[in-house]
């Protein structure tokens, strides 16, 4: 049996190394895949990603060396193909012949798996996500209606009974929209104005919002818990009765966003996206929300130093350059 026509016509790639770790021999599957040839491999590691080259280096080490059993199997590594990376499970064979050890490698490609497997954690951590937010804006809705009834049992006052509908009806909302956003997902954006977003958000509460400058951005409803967040930080934590947007264009969209309370320490400023930090005895979720949800629609945002009041930044993809 001609065992190289054998190894050509394998389903999958295989690579043979000296006991150096020479490359000996590619077959005709992974040079369609990579354009590599045996002659053209110096060092196997050079087909390795980045990212993943100590990994290999380790694992490499420990085959030559005979300790293979220390060494994940399959072994997933991001290799080499035309145009870029894939991910790749690799196994393995030690093989003696004439006094000499050879290295016996089968690459399978693995990448529409593992991309699958991103995929669903993707959608669980948004599924968690969405827990968060009804948590946490319901709760702070119930706030909202339990204050103003308080301040009800000391009189009849129409203001404070407006307020606690307003809240109802935000809740009702909000509802809505989570239910809305539980079928959404990163290739379900639609565009959203974010003037008119602001000015829905900040509804229900009892602070100054002005508006300078206008985009549209793709979102999807969560963009509204962007805001009420930031305006619910700013008015409940902060003090806040003013608070002032400049919304700008150019090759982003940028969103300056400052209030006039009282700001954030600057000893926390590097924790307060974390998930669950508060230094207000609250649960800690809101800017943590925020930042995941701005992220979902690929922007970012940041806290900058402020000598009044809390400044962030937040950032989004022009509606042109999204595809």
């Amino acid at each position: 049996m001609n065992w190289k026509k054998f190894l050509e016509e394998l389903p999958a790639g295989v690579a043979i190394l000296d006991e150096n770790f020479n490359v000996l021999l590619l077959n005709s599957r992974i040079a369609e895949k990579t354009g590599l040839t045996a002659e053209t491999v110096k060092n196997p590691l050079q087909t390795v990603h980045p990212e993943d080259l100590p990994k290999a280096m380790e694992a490499f080490g420990k085959i030559r060396a005979g300790k293979e059993d220390e060494v994940e199997y399959p072994l997933l590594l991001r290799v080499v193909r035309k145009g870029g990376y894939q991910w790749n499970e690799i196994r393995w064979k030690v093989v003696e012949d004439g006094g000499k050890r050879y290295y016996l490698f089968v690459f399978t490609d693995v990448t529409q798996r593992i991309e699958m497997l991103k995929r669903i954690e993707d959608l669980l951590e948004y599924v968690r996500l969405l827990n968060s937010i009804l948590r946490h804006d319901i709760l702070n809705i119930l706030t909202t209606i339990s204050s103003y009834a308080e301040l009800l049992e000391d009189g009849f006052n129409r203001k404070f009974l407006d307020k606690i509908k307003e809240a109802v009806s935000k809740g009702v909302e909000l509802i809505k929209k989570i239910r809305e956003l539980e079928t959404s997902t990163s290739e379900s954006l639609r565009p959203f104005n974010l003037r008119d977003v602001i000015e829905e958000a900040a509804k229900g509460y009892d602070v100054e919002v002005i508006v300078e400058g206008n985009a549209s951005v793709l979102a999807n409803d969560g963009i509204y818990s962007v805001f009420e967040n930031l305006i619910g930080n700013s008015v409940k934590h902060g003090g806040a009765s003013r608070i002032e947007v400049k919304i700008e264009a150019s090759d982003r969209v940028y969103v300056a966003y400052r209030d006039d309370g009282t700001g954030i320490p600057i000893n926390v400023v590097d924790r307060v996206f974390e998930k669950g930090f508060s230094t207000a005895g609250s649960t800690g979720m809101g800017l943590f929300i925020v930042k995941k949800l701005v992220e979902s629609f690929g922007g970012e945002i940041r806290l900058e130093n402020s000598n009044r009041g809390a400044r962030f930044v937040l950032t989004f993809p022009l509606l042109e350059n999204r595809t």
